[in-house]
């Protein structure tokens, strides 16, 4: 899907992943029709920028490894149960305050479900900024943030859900002729808003 081998980095991995976010993004095609097929696009891209990023930290290093041989659904192997029934890992409890940032600053993991967890980033993103976009069903959400002394961004956060919870993946692109600043204080900034009590 990403169009990249085995032994890239995840420099180039992030890069390639950016650059097709950013031609299959919704707001950048004319049609209904077409912005449909843009979000299911740039769904199934972070997707696999997941799928990648996940492969990437479970090996503790920087390079994508060789894909790691299948096993069969229900196995030890894949997470589920084992052979004599038990859950190969105990899940985390459903708590708002199970909320952290990764350590590259653009991923967000929640434990919540997807869409409990979609209406908490949506919440936390119109306390932070505009909303520009939502699309519940693929879940996608842009939010427009000025940066004080700097550029309005867009943020386009993607939600995926996964067996223990919930990430979040964010990319940021400035709207104005400025240079993108860091995403990570957005992204901060939206952790602290999930993790404020209601």
């Amino acid at each position: 899907m990403l169009g990249l081998r085995p032994g890239v980095s995840m420099v180039e991995v992030r890069d390639r992943y950016r650059a097709l976010v950013r031609r299959a993004h919704p707001d950048l095609v004319g049609t209904e029709s077409d912005r449909a097929a843009a979000t299911a696009a740039t769904a199934r891209i972070t997707g696999a920028f997941a799928v990648v990023r996940r492969a990437v930290l479970a090996t503790g290093g920087d390079v994508v490894p060789d894909p790691a041989p299948t096993s069969p659904p229900g196995s030890a192997a894949d997470g589920g149960s084992t052979a004599t029934g038990s859950p190969g890992r105990e899940p985390r409890p459903w708590e708002v305050d199970a909320v952290e940032a990764d350590a590259d600053g653009d991923t967000i993991s929640i434990a919540a479900p997807p869409g409990e967890a979609y209406a908490l980033l949506l919440d936390a993103a119109a306390r932070i900024g505009g909303i520009g976009y939502v699309d519940r069903r693929l879940g996608i959400l842009e939010v427009i943030v000025r940066f004080e002394g700097g550029p309005s961004c867009s943020v386009l956060i993607t939600v995926q859900g996964r067996a223990f919870g919930t990430d979040a993946f964010c990319t940021m692109e400035s709207i104005e002729a400025a240079p993108t600043p860091s995403i990570r204080p957005v992204v901060d900034a939206l952790v602290e808003e999930l993790q404020r009590p209601t």
